[in-house]
């Protein structure tokens, strides 16, 4: 017999939490990705999420550039945070319906850190 409690699997007698509740969120945020977040500071289109939500953060830290509804954070401030992103994307369990939002339209996303990894979704 296996069931959910508040993010804890009960399984045969044995109690595991899962990823979400044994990690918790450690910063959040919601941004809109617009056409400005689409191009790298050198002019280079971005094709793939984690480069746009990437320059997304790029924009409003280092550059000043925040689109109507963005959000801060207290994690992606330096370069070297930012570079996480595709990996940290990459551990995490994002629907591929949203990333394929941020490459092909301009979403309101909402972003949850956790520790090694970016849940991201549609808001």
């Amino acid at each position: 017999m296996t069931s959910i409690i508040r993010g804890i699997f009960v399984v045969a007698g044995l109690t595991l939490a899962s990823p979400a509740a044994a990690q918790g969120i450690v910063d959040e945020f919601c941004t809109t990705i617009t056409e400005n977040d689409k191009s790298a500071s050198d002019g280079f289109q971005l094709t793939d999420a984690a480069s746009i939500l990437r320059q997304d953060r790029a924009n409003f830290h280092k550059f000043g550039y925040r689109d109507r509804g963005d959000q801060g954070d207290n994690t992606f401030g330096s370069s070297s945070a930012r570079a996480q992103i595709p990996a940290m994307l990459d551990n995490g369990q994002t629907d591929p319906g949203v990333l394929r939002a941020i490459v092909r339209g301009t979403p309101r996303i909402c972003v949850e850190v956790y520790p090694g990894y970016l849940y991201v979704y549609v808001n």
